[in-house]
């Protein structure tokens, strides 16, 4: 582990953090990368880039001696006490009575299972009875054996694990039902190339091996001997460290080298969280290979599609918002989606029948459920597009530009896709009709998204002042959408005024920053912030929250709830988030009882469309992560 803890040492920027070269540093890299350090019995103390240590960053840095989520609070006392300090008496703050105070009557943190189990592990490490929070969290394992990362979500690996490790630390014994049904949870969920993945047909990567590592070692098993298909569990971790010390993310790409490092560090050590320093080690050293196995290639139910299309396609070449030059020398009949919101595209264009492969998210129209799963948004499975035999693959800007890159190298065509904006929105539409031979399709409706557009604009131009409005897509913390972003370009095109414009992308935002700002009109993502399912938490939030009941928008009822696919995807049904947003700002000025449809192509057996940007299903996986 030498290698990997050098490479984790490159890392360290001068104000003691860690993060890839060029990039900023962040609480979520230098908090895996103090627990690396821990885990391989080093003194963050003693890490030191000009003097600063890797504990003085907590210290100093506002993003991160100040966390505002309740995950963050429960991983911000693990780390105090990894680092052998004191969570009470740390910058000045009792981490420890801060994070008491986000439990409920009932023992749980926050609203969320995730937000939980962090909290277990940070009181646990410090030797809080956590008694109540266990019990409750014993409650919320599902009928598989499995946990969600909320109470009745779906159980994946990753929830699983966490919560296993929850339990072993608060003293729970690995043979308590709870923990021997979850260890036969990840069994079944093992898969065939030995490793995890955090659900859905994604690729397997090593931060869910990391995790499962962790929780079969807390459970008392060695998951050495945990093997599918003659590949056992810590080899398929230990392969994806490359030359320079670092782990990739699955086998063909890297994501967050540093992090993923320095979550690999402490599994293959043998350390399940929460990390104290002296914790014991016990010996998982993989078993010996006799020879080392090539990637297996999963294979994908092969779709039957149309070759019917225009009698003579001449070879075009077209650049894709990369500025790539993509040549098709024929017209494209086998196409991949890797977004929802290309999927979408793809449908509205009459193209259904085209399509041999989407991602985990893509959900809208129903037809395309049924299509077969390529991975997820920001884990593509490599192996699953190639076996789909695509002669196009129209990939997004959440993909990574390394798996663009890889499936470019394995031979395929591929068109990545960025909008960044309305007007790129629009543009896109009419590449994928370029590119697919669907251009009058493409033009119809990209005209008619312009044509409602000009209506709002319209109606709202003699706004004189604009009302202050927030988009919010998650409160725990609170993040906000700012400038540069298609919500905030949606705000400005209804006639409102962004709450914050002084904060670019999507961004976290004080609870008292919020409470100061005071906006007029708040916009919330339905369900749970990423999709219509559950109820709809952010919503139920700010109406329950007593510190925000002095809020304009909320003593004046103006608290809306959007359709989050709708909202958060660039496509079609932008249009209709543009119009429904400006029906909330300015519901004296739209008639909301009415709603225009997007004039479509039909597709043999499919029906009409909108579409997709999935930011906010990578963004929760961040998050609890």
């Amino acid at each position: 582990m030498q290698s990997g803890l050098d490479y984790i040492r490159s890392c360290q920027h001068d104000d003691g953090g860690f993060a890839e070269a060029g990039r900023s540093t962040n609480p979520g890299t230098s908090w895996f990368a103090v627990m690396a350090i821990v885990a391989a019995g080093e003194d963050p103390h003693n890490w030191r880039v000009n003097g600063t240590s890797a504990i003085d960053y907590w210290r100093s840095a506002p993003d991160a001696s100040n966390p505002e989520g309740t995950a963050e609070l429960g991983k911000m006392v693990t780390l105090i006490t990894a680092a052998g300090e004191n969570p009470r008496a740390f910058n000045n703050h009792d981490y420890i009575a801060e994070l008491k105070a986000r439990m409920k009557a009932n023992g749980q943190f926050g609203d969320f299972t995730y937000t939980t189990y962090w909290a277990i592990f940070g009181l646990a490490s410090a030797g809080e009875d956590v008694s109540l929070p266990v019990a409750w969290l014993k409650k919320q394992q599902n009928e598989d054996g499995g946990y969600g990362w909320m109470p009745g979500a779906e159980s994946d690996s990753d929830d699983t694990a966490a919560a296993m490790m929850a339990l072993v630390a608060a003293g729970e014994p690995a043979d308590t039902p709870a923990v021997t049904q979850a260890i036969d949870y990840l069994r079944v969920h093992q898969m065939d190339d030995g490793g995890f993945n955090y659900g859905g047909s994604s690729s397997s990567n090593a931060a869910s091996a990391a995790w499962a590592i962790q929780a079969i070692t807390a459970a008392g098993e060695d998951p050495a001997t945990w093997s599918k298909n003659g590949n056992d569990l810590v080899s398929t971790l230990a392969d994806l460290q490359q030359p320079d010390g670092s782990f990739f993310w699955t086998t063909y790409t890297a994501d967050n080298p540093c992090g993923m490092t320095a979550r690999a560090i402490p599994a293959l050590l043998g350390k399940p969280y929460p990390i104290l320093p002296g914790q014991a080690t016990p010996d998982i050293s993989a078993p010996e290979r006799s020879a080392t196995a090539a990637p297996e290639t999963t294979a994908v139910p092969q779709t039957a599609v149309s070759t019917t299309g225009p009698v003579e396609w001449q070879p075009i070449t077209i650049t894709d918002d990369y500025g790539e030059k993509v040549r098709l020398e024929t017209l494209p009949v086998r196409i991949v989606s890797l977004a929802p919101a290309n999927t979408e595209i793809l449908f509205a264009l009459g193209l259904g029948d085209r399509v041999v492969g989407v991602t985990d998210y893509c959900n809208h129209p129903v037809e395309a459920t049924a299509k077969p799963k390529v991975g997820g948004y920001s884990t593509v499975n490599i192996e699953r597009v190639v076996a789909a035999q695509p002669d196009l693959v129209v990939a997004a800007f959440g993909n990574t530009e390394e798996v663009v890159n890889r499936l470019r190298e394995l031979g395929l065509t591929v068109i990545a896709l960025n909008p960044d904006s309305v007007e790129g929105t629009l543009h896109d539409i009419r590449l994928i009709g370029k590119a697919t031979g669907t251009e009058t399709e493409a033009e119809r409706l990209a005209a008619s998204m312009e044509a409602r557009i000009d209506t709002v604009k319209e109606k709202t131009k003699d706004v004189a002042e604009p009302p202050t409005v927030v988009h919010v897509i998650w409160y725990d913390p609170i993040w906000i959408s700012g400038s540069n972003t298609f919500q905030n370009e949606l705000i400005t095109l209804a006639g409102g005024a962004n709450a914050f414009p002084d904060r670019e992308g999507w961004q976290i935002v004080t609870l008292e920053r919020f409470i100061t700002t005071n906006p007029e009109v708040i916009i919330v993502n339905s369900g749970t912030g990423m999709g219509n399912e559950g109820v709809d938490l952010i919503y139920r939030y700010f109406m329950n929250e007593p510190r925000l009941k002095t809020m304009k928008a909320i003593q004046h009822n103006r608290v809306y709830i959007i359709e989050s696919d709708i909202i958060d995807r660039g496509g079609p049904r932008l249009v209709d988030a543009l119009e429904e947003v400006a029906a909330d700002i300015h519901p004296d000025l739209f008639d909301t009882k009415t709603k225009q449809e997007i004039p479509v192509a039909q597709s043999p057996g499919f029906g009409v469309i909108s579409l997709a940007f999935a930011f906010l299903a990578v963004l929760l996986i961040r998050l609890k992560r």
